[in-house]
């Protein structure tokens, strides 16, 4: 029975406070919500943190008392008392916090046990090495990433990730093209998009990596048009579909999301079309909605589905989400956001609804702790194995 909830707040990777919430059953358990700062229009929204702690005194008696295994019918309840499809009136990062803490209680504090106690698999971690667009940085293109796919523990695959990003950074470093970092502690530099491309595939290849990008095209699209400033090039739609078809087959990328504009279903279903081996992969395009990602499963827009629970607002409804796109063959890429705590529920959440990736970023205490709790995930199970990939 859940005894007791509490409000709570706590210090973030940007320096100032998010959301947590404290669930009391035999023993306390803690949930702690991240935000974005690239959203798309269709996630649930975050409200501020003085009116989520109002709406949380409203709610709290409602939860106290009920049985933290009954978790949809809480999620329901959350889901009743908002009464909007976005949680525009409580919040999606309260929603989120209490759907969040519930389930940790709920599950021992082991929530990949609970979404599928069978679980053998783990995600490969993608690491954004190079960051820019809203994010920060010179290029339109949001992510650099990189998947270590020849890695055969999560062990290996996290290092391997660690020495790409330092050895860029070197490269960067030492030919004046290093800025700094930004808010994922992913590196910025001075480069254009393609430059960009150039030297992390080049790197990437020499530790039997990968490359993936996510453009977050609805961020840099402007009057039905994509700017590419540091490129000093604007493309239509169909040159957009011809732009990234090309950086797909030039550098082998294994991975790319958002190429097109959030509601661009029949762009992202020609791009999927024309490239093979790659996941083309919906994260605004869906925003971890049922109703969307049915859409896009009708169209064939894409071949994956980033899962963000945040976007979602609580945990059943994410894992429905993430189930609907899995029956329809889909790749499932799990993510943190650029706005995070040290909690690693995120980790727990991958492994359980069986992600192909999982985005967590590369160095960085809110990072690392994620990273660590997936090495831990993987020393409790008696034959675990990395996901199969394209």
């Amino acid at each position: 029975m859940i005894k007791d909830l509490r409000f709570l707040k706590v210090p973030n990777s940007k320096g100032t406070e998010s959301i947590a919430i404290r669930a009391m059953t035999d023993k306390y358990y803690m949930a702690s919500i991240p935000s974005g700062t690239s959203k798309s229009e269709s996630e649930a929204v975050d409200i501020q943190m003085d009116a989520a702690e109002n709406k949380f005194f409203s709610i709290k008696d409602k939860i106290i008392g009920m049985d933290e295994n009954d978790i949809e019918k809480i999620d329901d309840l959350l889901k009743q008392i908002d009464g909007t499809n976005n949680f525009r009136k409580i919040g999606g990062n309260l929603a989120l916090g209490i759907s969040m803490a519930v389930f940790k209680a709920a599950s021992k504090g082991n929530i990949w046990k609970l979404i599928n106690q069978f679980a053998t698999t783990f995600p490969y971690p993608l690491g954004n090495v190079i960051g820019g667009g809203a994010h920060g940085g010179n290029t339109s293109i949001q992510e650099f990433l990189v998947v270590p796919r020849k890695a055969r523990t999560i062990e290996e695959a996290i290092q391997t990730n660690r020495e790409i990003r330092e050895t860029v950074k070197q490269q960067m470093d030492a030919r004046g093209w290093l800025i700094g970092e930004n808010a994922e502690k992913a590196l910025t530099t001075s480069l254009d998009d393609i430059k960009t491309l150039e030297i992390l595939s080049s790197v990437a290849k020499n530790y039997g990596a990968v490359v993936g990008i996510d453009m977050a095209a609805s961020q840099f699209y402007f009057d039905g048009r994509y700017s590419y400033n540091s490129l000093g090039k604007s493309l239509n739609p169909a040159q957009q579909l011809d732009f990234a078809e090309n950086l797909a087959k030039t550098y082998n990328l294994l991975y790319v999301e958002d190429p097109f504009f959030e509601k661009d279903f029949d762009h992202f279903a020609q791009l999927t079309s024309k490239v093979k081996n790659c996941m083309i992969t919906g994260d605004d395009l869906y925003s971890t909605n049922k109703a969307l990602i049915a859409k896009g499963i009708e169209k064939k827009s894409t071949n994956g589905a980033i899962i963000k629970p945040n976007q979602c607002g609580t945990v059943t409804g994410s894992i429905g989400a993430a189930m609907l796109a899995k029956k329809a063959g889909f790749y499932l890429i799990a993510s943190h956001r650029s706005v995070e705590t040290t909690d690693n529920w995120i980790s727990d959440f991958a492994v359980g609804i069986g992600a192909h990736l999982i985005k967590t970023g590369i160095i960085g205490k809110e990072r690392e702790a994620k990273l660590n709790r997936l090495i831990e995930i993987w020393n409790m199970m008696e034959k675990p194995r990395m996901a199969k990939l394209v």
